[in-house]
């Protein structure tokens, strides 16, 4: 009996050891790893339990630093999105740890970079600056972050990124580059000179890296890739050329063959007209030209009140100008009439003929539709212009006075069936810019169809004019260019 007492006080005592054991392994577990607590022990408890180790090792836990990415998505501001380029965006020769080399990071940083050229280049996008008063220092502050984006933009390394999706990225950087050089200097002639040339020599260092990189992509262009393409390198170059003389890579464009646009019967073209317009606004325009709204037709029939106001301007000798179930009546353009429309339509006739890259473009426009966008939410939907060919010449050239605007392009589905567009197409767009003209050639507006967007954000709301010059055709048999403006002529127009 005395053995046998000795044997069980001796395993109620390695019991109780065993327990003590495991419940002090609990208590340093995780709580989702523990055992589970003793059938007796009350449901309420055990909640309670678990709760307050998970508030406890939440109150600890090291908090989860923001990407850059992040930063530059969720930014609010032109300078919130600069800051983050200056502070959080790691560039090619920064890295300090050893997952910054990897393509995965350098990836990352290169999509924030574009993607915060793109907001930015939508932020700064009105032409009268109203998003925030520009100064001297602010925009030399600007320049700095944004030639970080630019690098950004340009990052190598991303080996196993999809060719078709980085040239689309690249292509994406360019013309949000291009639009921000405009923003940036369209008011820089009270700049200091010194520091004007320095920020257009970082810039161009900058564009010139970004260029070479996005056309090592070349080969997966879509076609409207290698569009925006060409007038992004067009306004590059016309806004941060080299006083130097030097070949830089914007400048290698015209020696380029893999890259050509000329066989598209449309270019968002640049010719060198800005010592006209620089003082001209929308406003002048308007007190010289009678702009109305009026009622149109829509393709279904319906009458509706035409978002716009226009006026058709022609010589001596021709007729009007239907469109959308209306004639309109030309106003005399001449230069004592309308001396400010004659000048502009001298200047773009004079610029195309002397410029090589539109040699061909010999035409004497002889009158204008011209259209006054009084606000940001006036716009143009997808359309063609009528009657290119037979009433008027296939050529036409389009000049933007005022706010910027996408202007945009897109094929013809079904071989040119305008009913037959499912809206799938790849759409060609860039924003125009005061000053910036479109050309459309040949039959552009028997297979592609053009619009005009509305604003985009709150600041992007001033009014806007464009110009299309046209040349009114001879129709023989002693009939008068244009349309007759009698009731006949009106309604075999209709």
């Amino acid at each position: 009996r005395s053995s046998e007492s000795t044997t069980i006080q001796t395993t109620t005592t390695t019991m109780r050891t065993m327990q003590t054991i495991q419940t002090t392994r609990n208590s340093t577990r995780h709580p989702f790893c523990r055992r589970k607590s003793s059938p007796t022990m009350k449901k309420k408890e055990r909640t309670t339990q678990t709760t307050a180790t998970l508030k406890n090792e939440n109150t600890t836990r090291t908090p989860v630093t923001t990407t850059v990415g992040a930063l530059i998505q969720d930014a609010k501001t032109v300078e919130e999105i600069l800051r983050a380029a200056c502070d959080s965006l790691l560039l090619e020769g920064e890295e300090t740890l050893h997952f910054h080399f990897q393509d995965v990071h350098r990836q990352k940083n290169k999509s924030a970079s574009v993607n915060g050229l793109k907001r930015l280049a939508k932020m700064m996008c009105s032409s009268s600056g109203s998003y925030e008063k520009k100064t001297k220092t602010k925009n030399n502050e600007r320049i700095g972050g944004i030639v970080r984006l630019i690098k950004g933009a340009s990052l190598d390394g991303t080996k196993t990124t999809n060719r078709k999706k980085r040239a689309s990225d690249g292509i994406d950087a360019l013309r949000a580059t291009a639009s921000l050089l405009v923003s940036l200097f369209d008011e820089d002639e009270d700049e200091d000179e010194d520091d004007s040339d320095t920020s257009r020599e970082e810039l161009r260092n900058a564009c010139d890296e970004l260029v070479r990189r996005v056309r090592e992509d070349a080969e997966y262009f879509s076609d409207g890739d290698r569009i925006v393409f060409d007038w992004a390198l067009r306004v590059i170059e016309s806004n941060i050329a080299s006083s130097s003389g030097e070949t830089t890579a914007t400048s290698e464009r015209r020696g380029d063959a893999t890259i050509t646009v000329d066989e598209f019967p449309f270019r968002y073209v640049t010719p060198n007209i800005s010592n006209v317009l620089k003082n001209i606004t929308v406003e002048d325009l308007r007190k010289e030209v009678p702009f109305k709204a009026e009622k149109l037709i829509t393709r279904t029939g319906k009458r509706v009140d035409e978002r716009r106001e226009t006026c058709f301007v022609a010589e001596s000798g021709i007729g009007g100008l239907a469109y959308s179930g209306k004639i309109m009546e030309p106003t005399l353009l001449n230069e004592a009439s309308l001396p400010l429309v004659t000048t502009i339509r001298n200047a773009i006739v004079e610029a195309l003929k002397n410029d090589e890259d539109y040699a061909g473009c010999d035409i004497d426009f002889d009158c204008a539709l011209m259209n006054l966008y009084p606000d940001g939410s006036s716009a143009c939907a997808w359309h063609t212009d009528p009657e290119m060919g037979t009433v008027w010449d296939r050529d036409s050239v389009i000049v933007s006075i005022g706010e910027t605007r996408r202007f945009a392009f897109r094929k013809l589905a079904g071989g040119g069936d305008k009913t037959q567009n499912d809206g799938e197409e790849e759409q060609v767009w860039v924003r125009v810019h005061h000053g910036d003209c479109i050309l459309m050639r040949d039959d552009c507006n028997d297979n592609w169809e053009h619009c005009v967007f509305g604003k985009e954000n709150d600041s992007n709301n001033a009014a806007r004019i464009s110009l299309v010059f046209k040349k009114a055709l001879s129709r023989g048999g002693g009939r008068k260019k244009g349309h007759g403006t009698n009731s006949k002529e009106k309604k075999r127009a209709k």
